[in-house]
């Protein structure tokens, strides 16, 4: 018999304390699978090889950033949930996530409820 497995999580961001915070608060909702890429790049190779279900994904990264990573991804045929994670607080900046795809929206510093929330919105 097959156990619940836990959903694959990539979070995507270039300060690795950021991404220690987010995978904290990740796992405080019971999520355990999760993965981690430093640039839009690395993400998508990720993405590509891994098919993680959920992305966190920061805005403003080296190498490529997180709308490049998502344009990149628009024409693939997997396409996971994204929710970006941003300091960005523009309505612009919101509106052009979810026209490249994104899900859902939080902005920095994000919360542990705010992660639940949207893992189950998402999920």
């Amino acid at each position: 018999m097959l156990e619940n497995v836990s959903p694959l999580i990539l979070v995507v961001d270039d300060s690795w304390v950021s991404r220690q915070l987010i995978i904290k608060m990740i796992k405080e909702s019971s999520y355990t699978n999760i993965i981690e890429a430093e640039n839009g790049a690395v993400a998508l190779e990720k993405i590509r090889n891994q098919k993680p279900s959920v992305v966190f994904l920061d805005l403003l990264m080296p190498v490529m950033s997180g709308d490049e990573m998502m344009k990149n991804l628009k024409n693939d045929s997997f396409f996971p949930k994204i929710i970006v994670i941003s300091a960005d607080i523009q309505e612009t900046t919101r509106q052009r996530c979810k026209e490249l795809g994104a899900c859902d929206f939080l902005n920095k510093p994000v919360h542990s409820a705010a992660i639940s929330e949207v893992l189950k919105k998402c999920l």
